[in-house]
């Protein structure tokens, strides 16, 4: 048997097992996979002895720009090419014309810069954006659309948000019931008028410091509107997605919303399992408007609390929540300084292997699931992506587990100049990141191939 690359001698990681084997690719797919050594030729080998080869890592939380959707798209997905990412779930912000008269636009942009490929999802943020709920699943092969219910106000006029109130979320759940499976809602969860009134309290008193942004979104205003988004989204008879939960009440909140029957599924970022407003980052004491970041950061009981989440499978998902910025953009005010942690998607699968898998708070098979298995899944791009099986795209991670590397900021390949992971030492990093069978990042490093690598997935072409 002839193939085009050859993984051999390597502990094949799936959802159920590890197991020492290899994988064959032919054709961008998986075209063998085996127990011990392989009897075949390759135009390629990768001897991964000593290693794990996971599925490759599905981010299903990115945005590659501000107010353009896919500025930093070059860039970002280099990086999160390196940190083993292979699929990007990217936020679409499709503004003044709706998203289906500017698709081709966007998919231009994305496939002539990308690295990696990309599933995307509507920002609902208007009647345009709205109207097209019930035709992107056909037209266009979309079927995840974002509602935004924590935002108002400056940030919200600034983007151009006007969708938000109850009486728009839920009229767009309605949409995505009528259009059925694999369709579904994402929702932003923060009850916005307390944030503003909060917000303006707040700024009366000067405040501009980094443990403001938690003291104007407080731990309260996630739970509540959580549960307003999981019962709107019950009545409607809409799956929905929670991202970016921080608090230790949202891992209960979804546990009973999923006892009750309710088809909620809730994600988590690395950066709300390693970080805090009790011990921040430097770079957040040194540039407090870098800490806006909508959730926020919260204590260390969420830390732990989540961590457990993912644990005992409450939590299904991890993504990065991927926001690219510099220190320029950021700027000195807190109160109206663009949003996000950075790239944290260059560092998701390092942290789930060092402060997960090698910490013995989760296994190596749990994050073949979480970071890979159930997004894909969710997403609706499974059994295309999201595992390691025959006729698979050959999206696949090689790792090591015991390499040890200190963050630096100028290391990694984010257009962001600051990282809250600086200075951190991370236990477990990729060796190699192969996408639809090619290999694009070889001993950490990106290969020579060029931008332009990657593809839109549509939801009306997974097999």
């Amino acid at each position: 048997m002839n193939c085009d690359l050859l993984i051999s001698n390597g502990n094949i990681v799936t959802p159920e097992k590890t197991f020492p084997g290899y994988i064959a690719v032919t054709d961008g797919r998986i075209s063998a996979i085996g127990q011990g050594g392989a009897s075949m030729s390759a135009a390629r080998e990768i001897d991964a002895a000593g290693l794990h080869v996971l599925p490759g890592v599905i981010d299903p939380h990115a945005h590659l720009g501000y107010m353009d959707t896919l500025e930093a798209v070059e860039t970002e997905t280099r990086a999160a090419a390196c940190g083993g990412v292979t699929t990007l779930g990217v936020y679409i912000l499709a503004l003044k014309e709706g998203l289906l008269r500017q698709f081709e636009h966007f998919r231009q942009t994305f496939e002539g810069k990308s690295f990696v490929d990309g599933f995307w999802h509507l920002m609902v943020i208007d009647g345009i954006t709205t109207s097209e709920i019930e035709a992107c699943p056909s037209e266009v092969g979309l079927t995840s659309f974002k509602f935004n219910m924590g935002y108002k106000g400056p940030h919200a006029d600034l983007i151009g948000i006007t969708a938000t109130d109850d009486g728009a979320v839920y009229k767009g759940f309605r949409m995505i019931n009528r259009s059925g499976p694999p369709s579904l809602a994402a929702c932003h969860t923060e009850n916005i008028d307390i944030h503003l009134m909060l917000r303006d309290e707040l700024i009366a008193q000067g405040r501009n410091d980094f443990a403001v942004w938690n003291e104007s979104r407080p731990p309260f205003v996630e739970a509540e509107c959580m549960r307003r988004a999981i019962y709107l989204a019950e009545s409607a008879g809409c799956p929905l997605y929670i991202p970016h939960i921080t608090i230790a009440e949202g891992v209960d909140i979804i546990a009973e919303a999923r006892e009750k029957g309710i088809e909620v599924t809730g994600e988590t970022c690395p950066q709300y399992l390693t970080h805090n407003g009790e011990e921040p980052a430097r770079v957040l004491l040194e540039h407090p408007a870098c800490a806006c970041v909508n959730p926020p950061l919260r204590d260390k009981e969420s830390n732990a609390r989540l961590w457990e989440g993912i644990a005992d499978g409450t939590i299904q998902c991890v993504g990065s929540d991927l926001a690219p910025t510099t220190l320029a953009m950021k700027g000195d005010d807190i109160w109206n300084a663009p949003m996000g942690l950075g790239n944290t998607s260059e560092l998701l699968l390092p942290i789930m292997l060092s402060e997960g898998v090698n910490k013995g708070r989760i296994s190596l098979e749990q994050v073949a699931e979480i970071c890979a298995l159930n997004p894909a899944r969710v997403f609706g791009i499974y059994p295309r992506k999201g595992r390691l099986a025959v006729g698979a795209d050959a999206d696949i991670v090689i790792v090591d587990l015991d390499k040890e590397v200190t963050v630096k900021t100028e290391n990694l390949r984010s257009m962001c100049d600051w990282s809250i992971y600086d200075g951190w030492t991370l236990k477990g990093w990729p060796t190699h990141t192969v996408l639809r069978g090619r290999v694009i990042v070889g001993e950490g490093e990106p290969d020579a191939l060029q931008p332009g690598q990657g593809m839109y997935i549509s939801r009306n072409d997974i097999n």
